[in-house]
């Protein structure tokens, strides 16, 4: 019995490091390609917390110390993922220049501001609008934007009168007549002189950019909704009731892996289309939005790293930084700057009136 517990420990050992192993290789390896590493990277958390564990079993294990180097090299390898996770930064750390020019950034997927009503609350415009107000921001990125003339609150027409966030580009992902359209939005304080719109091919979702004055600075900033998972309620229980370990049907979870799949594969390739139009950008670059990857992902690595660009969580938060509404250990939704760029005091919100939650951060500007 005894060594029958110890083949058993080992082989979900060598499950965990593989595992572990996936979340590594899914930054390196081109999701179009090949998605799984990224679909095991989901859960990046819990299979570094299960390899801590591993470790520290085989450390206590007397005889079996040897066996402890299988799960910590692989610990050691995954620890720059760790750090995109969690941020420590003392915000006291970050000094704004004085004379420099700080722009007030706000990125937030509003899930079409309840039009759909899937949560029972009929002022989640208004609500949206309340927080904006007391942020006051200088620049707003709205993914799964919402806007309809036959509504007698229009949120867009309250942003540009009180908030004098008065330049506006949008894209319209759908649109109905002349009344209706959802898509992302830029609202600036300051002049918009360029703009540009990314259609990612056989997708709904999309990336719009606009060129920013302020001052004697110009700034590009992208508003990027990557490709959605496209989940339903259905598909949701169902991962609610596998967290759970409770029965679930098989055929439910080849179809949520498909999705996942499906998803992961497109949004590789939207991140190249990204990835090239922010290398040829000729300004410091302000990257927000919905990206629909976590830190260990091919999307956030390459986003970040082939446009040497900062995490403004990572540069001015603190703590997990989770934006997914829904499941509580993912951070979706990113501000990155170029390495200019200072951030200072990011913020995330937890309003719940979306299945994201709003992300803030003032930066400040440093051509020196």
């Amino acid at each position: 019995m005894r060594l029958f517990v110890r083949i058993l420990y080992a082989i979900l050992n060598g499950v965990a490091v593989i595992a572990l192993l996936s979340c590594i290789a899914a930054r390196y390896v081109n999701p179009s390609s090949f998605p799984y590493f990224e679909i095991i990277g989901l859960t990046f958390p819990l299979i570094f917390i299960a390899n801590v564990i591993a470790a520290i079993c085989w450390l206590a294990a007397k005889e079996h110390k040897k066996y402890f180097l299988a799960s910590f090299i692989p610990l050691v390898l995954s620890l720059p993922i760790l750090f995109d996770y969690f941020s420590y930064k003392n915000p006291e750390e970050n000094v704004r220049q004085e004379n420099a020019k700080g722009l007030k950034v706000l990125s937030y997927n509003v899930m079409a501001c309840n039009y759909l009503g899937w949560k029972r609350n009929s002022e989640v415009k208004q609500q949206i609008f309340s927080y904006i107000f007391h942020e006051n921001p200088d620049i707003i990125c709205f993914q799964e934007f919402h806007h309809d003339t036959h509504e007698s609150f229009l949120l867009l027409d309250s942003i540009r009168q009180q908030l004098n966030l008065s330049y506006v580009f949008y894209n319209k992902s759908y649109s109905l007549g002349n009344h209706y359209f959802q898509g992302n939005l830029i609202c600036s304080r300051y002049p918009i002189i360029n703009t540009g719109e990314m259609k990612y091919q056989k997708s709904g979702n999309s990336t719009i950019w606009a060129d920013i004055v302020c001052g004697k600075d110009t700034v590009r900033v992208y508003n990027s909704h990557l490709e959605s998972y496209r989940l339903s309620q259905t598909d949701k229980h169902t991962i609610n009731d596998m967290g759970k370990i409770q029965n679930v049907e098989p055929e439910k979870v080849e179809s949520i892996v498909q999705k996942l799949a499906r998803a992961i594969q497109k949004r590789g390739v939207q991140t190249d289309e990204l990835t090239l139009s922010m290398t040829e950008c000729p300004y410091s670059v302000i990257s927000c939005g919905d990206f629909n990857a976590p830190p260990c992902s091919y999307t956030y690595h390459k986003v970040k790293s082939e446009n040497n660009l900062k995490d403004a969580f990572l540069e001015s938060g603190f703590g997990i930084g989770a934006t997914f509404n829904w499941w509580p250990q993912l951070r979706l939704d990113y501000i990155l700057v170029s390495h200019n760029i200072v951030c200072n005091d990011f913020k995330r919100t937890g309003l719940k009136v979306s299945d994201h939650f709003p992300i803030c951060c003032t930066l400040t500007l440093n051509n020196e």
